[in-house]
C-alpha cells in the first residue's frame, strides 16, 4: 500500500507571487475535495504550477526557471517554494541512515522539500533540496490539465521516452505489476510473431521489407542483417494502443476516442478517473486537477464534483482541485476552500482564505432565546431555494439583498444611474459583471444574519440591503446597543410611544439589532418601512412588473433608497463622465502642441 498527501506549501516570488504566502491543507481524517478558487488571473494556475514542482511531477533542474518566471521580472526576487509532505515507506536496498544512525531498507518521501533559484555568473539557477529524484515513483500522483484534454489520454511515449499523461502512467504501473500479464508475456510475444509472419507471407508487404533490408545490407557494405517489421516491444506495446468507443449501442464501428469532441472526452476521462479509484482500493492517491469544469455543461459540472471528485476524496484520496465554477464547491463546507486573490495595489497573489478551522456560527434566536433554524437545516434551505450561493466565492464584492424585487430594482437603478455618467448602454449592462460584483439573495433576515457571518468568515468584502419593517427610523439609536440584555432592557425595545409593544414588534427590533451588530453600520442599508415605499410603489402586492416599471419610470433615485455608502461600495462614486474625459484629453492635446519636442 501506498499513500501520499501534502501538508502545506509555501510560495514566494514565484510569477504572480510576491511576498510569502502559506497554504495549509486538512490532515487525512478530512474526506472532501480541496478547491483552489478565484476569479481570473488570480493565480490558481501559479499554485498549481508550484504543487506541481513540489511533488516531483515537473522535475527540477539547473535550468528549469527562466527570469520570466521570477515575481516582476526581477533577479532580486528568487523564487522559494517549501513543501512538506506526508507518505508511507517503500522498499529500497540496503542504506545507512545518518538520521536514526541505523541500517534501513525502506524510504519514505515524508518530509519538506525546499525549491529555490539563485543567480549564479547572470544565470538563473534552481535546486531543490533534498532531492526526490526516483522517490515519487513509489506513489501514485495523478495530474490532469482539462484544458489540454486530448494530451491526457495520449499513451505513447514522447521523443524523450518519457510518459506525460496520466492515463499513460497508470496503464504502464498496471502492466509493470500485474504478474498475471507478465507471467504470458513469453507466449505472447511468440503468437505475435507466428500470426505476424502468417499474415506478411507471401504477401506485397513482405517483399517491400525484403528490398529495405537488401537495399540496407548493400548501404552498409554488404554487411548481413535482418530486418523485420512487427509490433513494439511487449513492455511498450499497450503505451501504442488505442481506446475506441462506440456510442448509442454501435458496437461495430468504433471510433477512436480523440476523435470525440472535447465534452466527450472530459466524460471519458472522468470514467479513467473513476476506475482509477475503484482499482487502487489499497493505495491512497494523490489526484490533482486543472478545471475539470473545462467542456462540460454547468449540470455536468456538478455531477463530476460531487459523484468524481467528493467520491474520490471518501475513499482516502487526496484530491486538489483549480477551478472557476461555482457548481463545484461546497460553501459551507468552508475547510475545502482555499481561495486567492490578486492585489492590485501590491500587484501580488496573496491569500483570502484558507482556514483548516470549523465554520460554526451562533445561530439566530427568537424572542424567547431558542434557535430559529439550526445550521443543518439552514444548509439545506439555503442551497435549494439559492443554487447560485456559491458564486460569491467567485466574487470582488457580494451584495446580500432580501428578495428578487430587491435585485430587480437594484440592477436597474445602476444601470441607469452608469448610463447617465458614462452615456454607453453596453457598458452600462455589464458594470457589475466588470466588477465582479455579485448580487445573491438572502431570502429573510435570519439567513441574511448567517450569510452576513459566512462572508466575514471568508474575508468577502460585503454590503446588506433589508427592509426595515417600521415607519419610523430609529437605526442609530439601535446601533448604540452593546449586548442584547441592554438592548431587551431599555424603552426602545419595551415601549412604542406611550405603548407597550407587541411581542412581534420586539421580535423585529431584536432581529434588525443583529444584522446591524453582524453587518456593521456602514455595510447595511435598510429600505424604511420596505423596499415598495421607498420606491413609491403605492400597492402591497409585491408585484416584480409594478414594481420593474415604477424603477424605469424614476430619473433619479432618493439617498433613502440609493445611499451613498452603498454608491461607494458599488464604486458608483468613481464614474467619470465620458464627457469630461473628452475635455480633459482634449486639454491634455493642446499644452502638449505647446511642448518644443
Amino acid at each position: 500500500m501506498s499513500e501520499i498527501r501534502i501538508n502545506s506549501i509555501q510560495v514566494k516570488n514565484y510569477r504572480s507571487f510576491g511576498e510569502e504566502q502559506e497554504f495549509t491543507f486538512p490532515n487525512k481524517g478530512y474526506e472532501k475535495p480541496i478547491a483552489i478558487v478565484g476569479y481570473n488571473n488570480s493565480g490558481k494556475t501559479n499554485l498549481m504550477s508550484c504543487i506541481l514542482f513540489g511533488v516531483g511531477n515537473r522535475f527540477i533542474q539547473t535550468n528549469t526557471f527562466e527570469r520570466n518566471d521570477l515575481h516582476n521580472l526581477n533577479h532580486a526576487n528568487h523564487i522559494s517554494i517549501r513543501i512538506e509532505l506526508q507518505g508511507s515507506d517503500f522498499n529500497c536496498p540496503q542504506y545507512w541512515d545518518r538520521a536514526s544512525r541505523t541500517n534501513r531498507t525502506t524510504k519514505s518521501i515524508t518530509g519538506t522539500y525546499d525549491i529555490s533559484t539563485e543567480t549564479d555568473d547572470s544565470e538563473l539557477k534552481s535546486v531543490m533540496q533534498p532531492s526526490m529524484f526516483g522517490m515519487n515513483k513509489h506513489y501514485n500522483i495523478f495530474y490532469i490539465n482539462f484544458h489540454n484534454i486530448k494530451d491526457e489520454i495520449k499513451t505513447q511515449r514522447t521523443s524523450w521516452g518519457s510518459l506525460t499523461s496520466f492515463l499513460a502512467k497508470h496503464i504502464k504501473s498496471i502492466v509493470d505489476t500485474d504478474t498475471s500479464m507478465t507471467d504470458k508475456k513469453e507466449d505472447y510475444e511468440n503468437e505475435v510473431e507466428l500470426a505476424t509472419e502468417k499474415v506478411l507471407e507471401n504477401s506485397q508487404l513482405s517483399a517491400f521489407i525484403d528490398k529495405i533490408r537488401e537495399n540496407y545490407s548493400t548501404n552498409l557494405r554488404n554487411n548481413s542483417c535482418e530486418v523485420k517489421f512487427g509490433l513494439p516491444d511487449y513492455e511498450d506495446i499497450f503505451l501504442q494502443m488505442i481506446f475506441k468507443v462506440g456510442l448509442n449501442g454501435d458496437n461495430a464501428n468504433l471510433i477512436p476516442i480523440d476523435h470525440f469532441g472535447d465534452g466527450y472526452i472530459s466524460m471519458f476521462v472522468m470514467a479513467v478517473i473513476q476506475a482509477i479509484a475503484e482499482s487502487n482500493t489499497d493505495d491512497r492517491c494523490l489526484f490533482l486537477f486543472e478545471e475539470p469544469e473545462s467542456f462540460l455543461h454547468e449540470n455536468h459540472q456538478e455531477y463530476f464534483y460531487k459523484t468524481v471528485l467528493c467520491n474520490l476524496a471518501e475513499k482516502g484520496h487526496q484530491v486538489i482541485y483549480a477551478t472557476h465554477s461555482d457548481r463545484m464547491v461546497d460553501i459551507f463546507d468552508t475547510k475545502s476552500v482555499i481561495r486567492i486573490e490578486f492585489d492590485e495595489q501590491k500587484k501580488q497573489t496573496v491569500i483570502k482564505y484558507n482556514n483548516v478551522g470549523e465554520f460554526s456560527p451562533t445561530m439566530p434566536t427568537n424572542i424567547r432565546g431558542q434557535e430559529i433554524i439550526s445550521f443543518a437545516n439552514f444548509n439545506s434551505y439555503i442551497k435549494s431555494v439559492e443554487p447560485n450561493l456559491n458564486k460569491i466565492l467567485f466574487s470582488r464584492k457580494v451584495v446580500l439583498v432580501e428578495g428578487p424585487n430587491d435585485i430587480l430594482a437594484y440592477k436597474i437603478a445602476i444601470e441607469k444611474e452608469v448610463k447617465k455618467v458614462k452615456g454607453d448602454n453596453k457598458y452600462a449592462e455589464t458594470y457589475l459583471s466588470f466588477l465582479n460584483i455579485a448580487f445573491v439573495v438572502h431570502h429573510g433576515k435570519a439567513t441574511a444574519y448567517l450569510l452576513i457571518e459566512l462572508c466575514k468568515h471568508f474575508g468577502l468584502d460585503y454590503f446588506v440591503i433589508s427592509d426595515w419593517d417600521f415607519d419610523t427610523n430609529f437605526i442609530a439609536d439601535l446601533s448604540v446597543f452593546i449586548d442584547e440584555n441592554t438592548l431587551k432592557q431599555s424603552d426602545l425595545y419595551l415601549k412604542d410611544g406611550e405603548n407597550d409593544r407587541s411581542s412581534n414588534s420586539k421580535g423585529m427590533i431584536t432581529t434588525n439589532w443583529k444584522l446591524l451588530k453582524s453587518a456593521g453600520i456602514d455595510k447595511i442599508h435598510f429600505n424604511i418601512p420596505k423596499l415598495e415605499a421607498v420606491l413609491g410603489y403605492q400597492l402591497d402586492d409585491k408585484d416584480s412588473l409594478g414594481i420593474l416599471n415604477t424603477v424605469q419610470r424614476l430619473t433619479s433615485y432618493p439617498e433613502t433608497f440609493l445611499p451613498t455608502k452603498l454608491k461607494e461600495f458599488l464604486e458608483l462614486d468613481k464614474l467619470t463622465n465620458q464627457t469630461e474625459n473628452m475635455a480633459e484629453t482634449a486639454n491634455s492635446e493642446v499644452e502638449t502642441d505647446k511642448l518644443p519636442f
